[in-house]
């Protein structure tokens, strides 16, 4: 399951603010057909608080991580991915410099999970 972590936004989001955002994620990685996910019970989407207030909207970054490595999670569609993500962010504020990063799970890192 991808977890999408979505950082350094603008301050004062409202929760409609973060509901619109977190729609404009689920709509991009949904669209990317060759990841196989269907709707928002498929990913978490997290934006935690940042620590620091400087700069907060000047620069978002976008982390996409959880993904294992399949074979049709080529080098293409993780690219797409991300720029889906990003210019979905991007269209929201249009403003900000938007970094979208993906990353892939190997599992001879180690992995467990309490869901069976």
């Amino acid at each position: 399951m991808p977890v999408i972590k979505v950082w350094c936004l603008p301050s004062g989001q409202s929760e409609d603010d973060l509901n619109r955002l977190h729609k404009k994620i689920v709509e991009a990685v949904v669209s990317v057909s060759q990841l196989g996910l269907r709707d928002q019970n498929d990913m978490t989407c997290l934006f935690p608080p940042d620590l620091m207030k400087y700069g907060l909207g000047e620069e978002i970054i976008v982390e996409i991580g959880g993904l294992f490595k399949k074979p049709e999670r080529t080098r293409d569609v993780l690219q797409c991915l991300a720029k889906k993500v990003g210019e979905g962010i991007k269209e929201l504020y249009p403003e900000a410099k938007v970094e979208c990063f993906v990353s892939i799970i190997d599992l001879e890192n180690g992995f467990w999970t309490s869901r069976l």
